[in-house]
């Protein structure tokens, strides 16, 4: 598998200037995260914010409804699904009740805390040259299952576009959402850094890579894990 350079561990919310002094980076339009760079071009990686410095104040629900339904009004009144396709992933401990995009995004900012700065770890799966969409989707949804619920006790609410159906060029796509704490059956608990930091994305790529190996070369990630 090819190897990447990542930008040095830092907090999420700076970079550095020409004088060495730390300096604020904000989300460029039209995202509510700053994308990590380095790494496969068709992995994007974030982590939303409850805000950066002056900018905006986020939360959850908008965050997650924003790619549930796509191009479409994102208020909590309605929360049917505009996007190809979803579904919510949760952890074996986490209570039945939180088994909707709506319920667990409100349960945690129901349970957050003043000082709460991790809101959700973005994840953008990008599939040029998609073929089978339903394989993307399981595969996708096998990985994330394994790596996030399973082992990190982790929720993730997956998304999928097709922007071809909705007359854009951009290629399709899957949103891994996955909520900045773990999820045990009383509700949300420890935060997750160095996964919810710029870390993160070197350490799901790897972990990426370390899938492809165990799947073989038919894996539809072995485009990312390995691409330019």
């Amino acid at each position: 598998m090819k190897k990447y350079a990542y930008a040095p561990h830092s907090r999420a919310t700076r970079s550095w200037d020409h004088s060495g002094h730390a300096a604020r980076r904000f989300a460029p339009a039209g995202l509510d995260f700053v994308p990590v760079a380095g790494g496969p071009a068709n992995l994007v990686f974030g982590v939303v914010r409850r805000a950066i410095k002056n900018g905006p104040e986020h939360n959850v629900p908008d965050t997650v409804l924003r790619r549930l339904r796509p191009g479409q009004t994102n208020n909590s009144v309605d929360w049917a699904p505009g996007c190809y396709r979803s579904d919510v992933l949760l952890p074996p401990a986490a209570p039945d009740a939180l088994y909707t995009p709506k319920a667990l995004c409100e349960r945690y900012e129901a349970d957050a805390f003043d000082a709460l700065k991790d809101l959700v770890v973005m994840l953008t799966l990008r599939f040029p040259d998609a073929d089978r969409l339903h394989t993307i989707w399981e595969e996708v949804r096998a990985f994330a299952y394994e790596h996030f619920c399973l082992q990190r006790s982790l929720a993730v609410i997956a998304a999928m576009h097709l922007p071809s159906a909705r007359g854009s060029t951009n290629t399709p796509h899957v949103h891994l959402m996955i909520p900045a704490r773990k999820l045990q059956s009383w509700g949300f608990s420890d935060c997750i850094r160095p996964l919810a930091s710029d870390q993160g994305k070197a350490i799901v790529h790897e972990e990426l890579v370390q899938w492809v190996e165990a799947f073989g070369p038919h894996s539809v990630l072995a485009g990312i894990a390995g691409g330019n």
